[in-house]
């Protein structure tokens, strides 16, 4: 069966990461990617369209969508930000960890994914009520391909329990979760199949571990394009 795979979680310069966009989108047509999310912590609109540039003059046949991580530990200030980018960008992703940013964040249905949202906690940063208003709102979990990579021995350990609680929760309510690399350099990435492990470590088959970067991420790029297409200002709806 062919899968297209999707990384829906990479960073460049312009942000966490060392790489140029370039670099990224030839690394990830060697890893066979179909799409890649360049998702980068930027404060500007400008920055934003120098990003925007510099994916329109690299030639490859990955399909690559520009989107925002949101950082902030101010429940006001996301939304503020989630509304300045909502817009411009194809994903609107928060930088998880802080409780009250993953409340805020899962229950806002212009949010696209709530990265790592166990990150630097002592436990997994969601419960019952958060991952069921994740389920309603459409918003994925991410589990955080770099966050295991770069953790060692007991610290391991702790990440990945947290990951399989919020694996846990998220079957019990439906809640989408995806895979993404978390990449701040090309070598942080890795192909789909290798980020699906993760996913199986964590405690799905290895079936339902594959549709975490395949069928899972392909319905989240396809609902925010049909968002934006299908609804103007003012929530009129365009039919037909």
């Amino acid at each position: 069966m062919f899968r297209k795979y999707y990384d829906m979680h990479v960073t460049t310069k312009y942000s966490y990461g060392v790489d140029t966009v370039e670099n990224v989108v030839k690394y990830a047509e060697r890893l066979g990617f179909d799409t890649i999310v360049l998702l980068d912590g930027i404060d500007t609109i400008d920055v934003l369209n120098t990003i925007k540039k510099d994916v329109t003059s690299v030639e490859s046949n990955v399909n690559v969508l520009v989107g925002v991580e949101i950082k902030t530990e101010n429940p006001n200030e996301l939304s503020r930000q989630i509304n300045r980018f909502r817009d411009n960008v194809d994903i609107i992703a928060v930088h998880g960890g802080c409780f009250e940013v993953n409340r805020s964040a899962v229950e806002n249905p212009r949010v696209d994914i709530l990265t790592h949202p166990e990150l630097k906690r002592k436990d997994s940063g969601m419960d019952h009520v958060m991952m069921k208003l994740a389920a309603e709102n459409n918003v994925a979990i991410e589990l955080n391909f770099r966050e295991y990579l770069h953790s060692y021995k007991k610290i391991r350990s702790y990440v990945l329990s947290h990951m399989r609680r919020n694996v846990m929760l998220a079957r019990k309510y439906g809640t989408h979760i995806i895979v993404a690399s978390g990449a701040e350099s090309v070598w942080d990435m890795r192909a789909g199949r290798e980020l699906a492990s993760l996913a199986y470590m964590c405690g799905f088959d290895r079936e339902r571990a594959v549709k975490t970067v395949s069928e899972v991420p392909d319905f989240i790029v396809k609902r925010t394009t049909e968002i934006k297409n299908s609804t103007l200002k003012n929530g009129v709806k365009v039919i037909g």
